[in-house]
């Protein structure tokens, strides 16, 4: 929420330094987010918590400021001469729906419609919201001023005969944005006889909405079931500033106060001609409701001893009204606006933010250490991340959604199932759940590629999700992604797994060619342990990509293993050996290393056409390696490897 800080000061007198004021909000549980700048204009950008409704506003911020430093509210001048009534103008209003909670109408004949002045403007500039006309303007500045989004319509366009109904099935509606909706039975509209005014809570349509032909205007703020609006909101992306509000749970009585609010800007700059009745549909009225608070629960809860003067002395500067009270227990009536406050623990939260939570006092634990219930596969994860980031990778974590460009590449490396699709889609070029983690790590390496990256190493942890035989599953998985500029090859690449391995004590892995389902990888592979897949692999646009199945390979007994160090040193010796095509050179290492059991490690160092360099060491842990004994060995691994049609060149 971006509050003006000189939009703030005509409500509410603010402290002399300005870290004060954020500070004492973030204390309070309004974080400072960012401070900006705008027309030489100081904004602060408030995080707010999602069940505080009442401070979607300037005059919410200004009443918790006057809560934490001691200073009344000034509340704007609201109009007061139009009276309520169940009919306006002959217009008919039927509410066919439950998820109407209030709704409140009037009419403004005779507008003069101009561009904004100056200070309204400003007002919306400083918050980030384009300046359209005077009367659009005004809508939103009441918005921004008051917290209650409020409607306007062209009155001689949408006619006198309305309804808020849930749209039926096949409607359609085209936003004043040009874009067109497809509606369901579960979006709630405003309608007129012939057609779809507005998606209830969140935007308008274009028909209907005010033009420069505008002469008599509708006016109308309501509240609504905030479950079915944030359905709404979401389910067709539709992320606006009314419609943010209204997914929360909004105070009904608010509707009434935004209203007039309007109606006196409107009278004040002489913007049209007020009717004298306000049309107001609210069949279960919203009073303040009763809580009780007990002294000795919230000194027990809080750590610390809070007097009770001084509860009281909070509450009230909360506008809770304090009903009861007595050396033990306390009862209050709640402010219709705090629709976030219903129970005891609630109210003990009130005064302990607003008297600091560093005065809480830091206790050491009377109570045993409790049992680590972790989950193992959780402490797998970490170690796997451990091990990777020992070995120079950076791990990156993204949504596990896949962007529309990137949809060819979103198949499951295990050729299983197909792609799940997204409804609330959280942006338009999203409609797929990832079946695989190479999408978004090829994006995030192509982004630091742009950026003059000289290497990439990165890894993600995360789910996959894939439909099959009409079940939704899902499978855990550890993407690991290599690309460096000039001398990137799949042996170096393989170092690092090999590495990787070997930390995780994971022994007896082979590499073996493999065909994936994704056509753009080449040069696939696949590794297996003890004859099960736990890794699928391949080259794809320069990059050496590997996803490993976490459920397989956790479920190995992947216990470390602590071995003396040798105590005679290895003789080391480089081989090289002319290979025929399509040999698999896995094999050849592996025969390699069965030849002898003083045949400690082997490497592939070099590759030539169709020479490949190994290097060898020969070890015994009982003695030194004489250079006639190691012979013999390599004389054996030369026989050996002329059975499979490998020579040793030269």
């Amino acid at each position: 929420m971006r509050i003006p800080i000189n939009w703030l000061k005509e409500y509410v007198k603010l402290p002399g330094k300005l870290t004060d004021l954020t500070d004492k909000l973030t204390m309070a549980g309004h974080m400072l987010d960012k401070l900006d700048k705008v027309n030489n204009n100081i904004v602060i950008d408030l995080e707010l918590r999602g069940n505080r409704a009442d401070c979607y506003s300037i005059l919410g911020i200004a009443r918790e400021v006057s809560a934490i430093f001691k200073t009344p509210v000034n509340y704007p001048k609201i109009f007061n001469k139009a009276s309520k009534a169940p009919k306006l103008n002959d217009i008919k209003l039927k509410a066919d729906t439950n998820y109407l909670r209030r709704v409140m109408i009037a009419t403004i004949s005779d507008i003069k419609l101009t561009p904004s002045p100056l200070w309204l403007k400003q007002r919306l500039e400083e918050y980030g919201v384009p300046s359209i006309n005077n009367i659009v303007d005004l809508s939103n500045y009441v918005m921004i001023e008051t917290g209650q989004p409020l409607h306007t319509f062209d009155f001689d366009r949408v006619g006198k005969n309305l309804t808020i109904r849930q749209a039926k099935k096949g409607e359609q509606m085209t936003t004043f944005l040009e874009e067109t909706i497809n509606l369901t039975e579960d979006d709630l509209v405003w309608a007129n006889q012939t057609s779809v005014l507005s998606i209830a809570g969140a935007i308008g349509g274009k028909v209907h909405s005010i033009s420069n032909e505008t002469k008599n205007v509708l006016l109308e703020g309501a509240s609504y079931n905030q479950a079915n609006i944030r359905r709404s909101v979401h389910r067709h992306n539709l992320l606006t500033d009314a419609g943010i509000r209204h997914e929360k749970n909004l105070d009904p009585n608010l509707v009434e106060f935004g209203i007039y609010r309007f109606l006196e800007l409107i009278k004040e700059n002489k913007w049209g001609k007020i009717e004298n009745n306000v049309l107001d549909y609210y069949p279960n009225v919203t009073k303040p409701w009763k809580l009780s608070l007990n002294f000795d629960y919230l000194n027990s809860l809080s750590g610390s001893i809070t007097e009770p003067k001084k509860v009281v002395e909070i509450l009230k500067r909360l506008d809770f009204k304090i009903l009861k009270e007595d050396l033990k227990d306390l009862e209050v009536a709640c402010p219709n606006y705090r629709t976030d406050v219903k129970s005891e623990e609630d109210l003990i939260e009130e005064v302990l933010r607003i008297d600091s939570y560093d005065k809480i006092p830091s206790r050491v634990l009377s109570l045993e250490v409790p049992k680590d219930i972790t989950l193992s596969y959780i402490n797998q994860e970490k170690d796997l991340k451990d091990n990777l980031t020992s070995i120079g990778f950076d791990e990156v974590i993204s949504l596990p959604f896949v962007k529309e460009d990137m949809r060819e590449l979103n198949k499951s490396l295990i050729n299983s199932g197909s792609p799940v699709k997204v409804v609330n889609r959280p942006s338009p070029d999203i409609e797929e759940m990832r079946m695989t983690m190479l999408p978004n790590l090829l994006e995030f390496t192509q982004k630091i590629i742009n950026e003059r990256g000289t290497e990439v190493r990165l890894f993600e942890i995360g789910k996959i999700y894939f439909k099959k035989t009409n079940k939704y599953h899902e499978l855990r998985k550890a993407g690991i992604i290599y690309w460096s500029k000039g001398n990137a090859n799949f042996f170096k690449f393989k170092g690092y797994i090999e590495s990787l391995f070997s930390k995780m004590n994971l022994k007896n892995f082979k590499f073996s060619t493999a065909d994936l389902p994704i056509t753009n990888i080449t040069n696939s592979y696949n590794i297996t342990s003890s004859g099960q897949v736990v890794a699928l692999g391949g080259e794809i646009e320069d990059c050496y990509y590997l996803e490993i199945d976490l459920d397989s390979l956790l479920s190995k007994n992947l216990k470390p293993s602590v071995n003396l160090w040798p105590k005679y040193p290895p003789q080391i010796e480089d081989l090289t050996f002319v290979i025929p095509e399509r040999t698999k050179i896995g094999e050849v290492v592996l025969s390699i290393k069965l030849v002898d059991d003083k045949i400690a490690e082997v490497e592939l160092k070099d590759i030539y056409k169709d020479s490949y360099t190994f290097r060898i060491w020969y070890q015994d842990k009982n003695k030194t390696l004489e250079n006639d004994e190691v012979e013999k060995i390599r004389e054996k691994i030369i026989k050996e490897l002329n059975h499979r049609g490998v020579r040793i060149k030269n």
